[in-house]
């Protein structure tokens, strides 16, 4: 019944990684760079050699799978602890007999784990499952399910048309149970609204996951697009929805992420449309020191105040970096 015993060995060691980084110099893997470099999903790694990008992707994920194990496995407190963590306690005996059931079911399955890294993968993804975090797999593919109407119409927009390409809306959890859409947001909501109507961007894009409280049913962003349908008569080929962030962070992060693959211009400026206070928190100093510390880098460029609730920004490149260590919304 001790968890340890099983979570242990299949952390990755220091000296693990470092075998693997080497072994993956090897030219028939380095082949392995070529889609990855294009993806950007490593994009602060671009300007190195394919073998650098490899090594420095591999070491990120290893150390994602290592993050998911410490946490849901042996309760090692994670990021964002209140809001990322475990749903029961890992401590309990009761919770040690599902990871011992857990490894054996992967006992069984061990034919089909051929891949060096699959044992350890698959076993942080089923404690992540136990624990009902699946919330970064949620809803997608985006472009084929909730974003579908709105993937087609960007390839049809005259954006010369528009000031600006989307109205961005961060999402406010409502903090608590059974209310699905906070105060704050619908009055996010209502804001954008207004600029949509003035013909600020042809979209609107809502971005929020499943945050707060802790383990809601409730999306930020698909309660704010069923506001936009249902209160203000918003066409479906008009919103945009992100799902999946969890901090002002990342509502930009990820904002950025579907400009790009949805091709809409990125040279082009789009607007952030949010409450005053959170409005003023963007554009202070101490948010560009939050995303320097826990992104790594800026996902956007601020350019000019508008009005109390509007800030212009343009969305940058290094969006597209996937983070393993924030595995509810990489």
């Amino acid at each position: 019944a001790d968890v340890g015993c099983y979570a242990r060995p299949l952390r990755w060691t220091d000296e693990e990684i470092g075998q693997v980084r080497l072994a993956l110099g090897a030219p028939a893997v380095k082949a392995l760079a070529g889609p990855i470099r294009q993806s950007g999903a490593y994009q602060r790694y671009a300007a190195g050699s394919d073998e650098e990008l490899l090594g420095k992707a591999w070491e990120d994920a290893a150390r994602g799978v290592n993050l998911l194990i410490d946490v849901y496995a042996l309760g090692q407190p994670g990021r964002y602890q209140t809001i990322n963590g475990p749903a029961y306690d890992v401590k309990s005996a009761a919770y040690g007999r599902v990871v011992q059931l857990i490894a054996a079911v992967l006992e069984d399955d061990a034919g089909s784990l051929r891949l060096f890294f699959e044992p350890s993968l698959r076993f942080a993804l089923e404690l992540m499952m136990a624990n009902h975090r699946d919330e970064a797999g949620r809803h997608e593919p985006l472009e084929a399910g909730e974003n579908r109407a709105a993937f087609r119409r960007a390839a049809t927009v005259q954006w010369a048309r528009y000031p600006y390409t989307v109205i961005v809306v961060p999402g406010a959890g409502p903090d608590r149970p059974g209310v699905a859409l906070s105060p704050a947001g619908r009055l996010r909501v209502m804001l954008a609204v207004k600029r949509y109507r003035e013909g600020k961007a042809p979209f609107i894009l809502v971005s929020g996951g499943y945050v707060h409280p802790n383990l809601t049913p409730y999306a930020e962003a698909m309660e704010m697009k069923k506001a936009l349908r249902t209160e203000f008569d918003i066409p479906e080929d008009a919103i945009l929805v992100d799902p999946h962030a969890r901090h002002t962070t990342t509502n930009l992060r990820n904002a950025a992420r579907l400009m790009y693959r949805y091709r809409i211009p990125f040279d082009r400026k789009a607007l952030i449309v949010t409450d005053a206070s959170q409005s003023a928190y963007i554009e202070a100093e101490g948010f560009t020191q939050r995303c320097a510390k826990e992104l790594g880098y800026q996902p956007h460029r601020l350019g000019a105040r508008t009005s109390r609730f509007d800030l212009e920004f343009l969305p940058r490149i290094d969006s597209l970096e996937i983070d393993p260590s924030d595995p509810l919304d990489p």
